[in-house]
């Protein structure tokens, strides 16, 4: 089906960054420094510094994306990605991971279907934490196989054999500011595995506490009490509504839904409205407070192992007026077609 290309910033290629929206625009309530997403780390012996896809908010870039990526003898990491912005529904988010990746790092193999780390702030809370871990196999001096849960618990940690390191899923590292580090999945190796030795970190999100700091208590004095306050209202005094956008995602040769794969919804400046990931049935919906004037896009983000991204000028379909109170599907689901395999 016709995508529209409208918005050449979102297409998938080999890195892309899109711009930081004007902050008078989507101004927040409170000041969300520090939100921050890296989709790719690795710091190993002989020097290799390796980092893809890095995203921040609000000093920009918003959004970074590398559709592949081949690191020498090391492998493969397909479907790099970090957002990091405002949420339709409400406060504010960074995500990070791959869509799959291959490595070969001489002591251990590690081979992952989607990994992603997710971090969100809304005002006057501390952040939550969500990881997902897909596919993921170790393989470790060619004969031990380690497979890992797709929703470990936090902190879950399985040391390799032979001394030679271990491995940490959904890693949840607090900072003395109330600020919370994510990530998704770390590899460890020491000196025992050789030339190769330090971490590899996959998807790895920094959001702030947005917790107002304690004042000192005023002094007591005789006021009197304010009537209860009464729900945000419109101008018009009715409550805010919210609207839904229903993206869906079908296997191009048999037709069925797709499942796990990540759309976002955007403005038509590329604003990052919110995220979800379809069910079995390859549908899932974003619902957010629609502005007005504004017209909205259902963007591919990444898809599942096994499966390509579309074709740039096919990633985003779109532009769509929603009216609050309103659940629109895509005109037509995103056929995906297989990944081409590896030569």
């Amino acid at each position: 089906m016709p995508r529209t290309a409208t918005l050449p910033a979102l297409a998938v290629a080999t890195a892309l960054a899109l711009a930081l929206p004007d902050p008078a625009l989507a101004a927040p309530t409170a000041d969300p420094a520090g939100f921050s997403a890296t989709g790719f780390t690795a710091a190993l012996g002989n020097g290799i510094a390796i980092t893809e896809a890095h995203a921040a908010y609000p000093s920009g870039p918003v959004r970074a994306e590398v559709s592949s990526a081949r690191f020498a003898s090391l492998g493969t990491v397909a479907g790099i990605h970090a957002r990091a912005g405002e949420r339709g529904t409400g406060g504010t988010a960074a995500e990070a991971g791959v869509a799959a990746a291959e490595l070969d790092l001489a002591a251990a193999v590690l081979s992952t279907g989607v990994v992603t780390a997710r971090c969100a702030s809304e005002d006057e809370s501390d952040p939550t934490a969500r990881v997902r871990v897909h596919d993921v196999l170790l393989t470790v001096d060619g004969s031990t196989r380690l497979g890992f849960s797709a929703n470990p618990a936090p902190g879950t940690t399985v040391q390799l054999p032979g001394g030679l390191g271990q491995v940490v899923l959904n890693e949840q590292l607090p900072g003395p500011d109330g600020s919370l580090t994510v990530n998704a999945l770390r590899l460890s190796l020491t000196e025992a595995a050789g030339d190769l030795a330090g971490d590899v970190v996959i998807g790895s999100v920094t959001c702030p506490s947005l917790v107002p700091a304690e004042e000192p208590p005023a002094e007591e004095d005789p006021v009197e009490e304010d009537p209860a306050e009464e729900p945000a209202e419109e101008e018009d005094g009715t409550a805010a509504e919210e609207g839904v956008l229903i993206s869906v995602a079908e296997d191009a040769g048999a037709g069925h839904g797709v499942k796990d794969v990540v759309f976002e919804v955007v403005d038509e400046r590329g604003a990052l409205i919110d995220a979800c990931t379809t069910d079995a049935s390859g549908r899932c919906g974003v619902a957010f407070a629609p502005q007005e004037h504004r017209t909205y896009y259902a963007c591919v983000a990444t898809t599942p192992a096994g499966y390509g991204m579309p074709a740039p000028d096919e990633v985003c379909d779109g532009p769509y007026r929603i009216a609050p109170g309103d659940e629109i599907t895509i005109h037509e689901p995103f056929p995906l077609l297989p990944a081409p395999s590896d030569q």
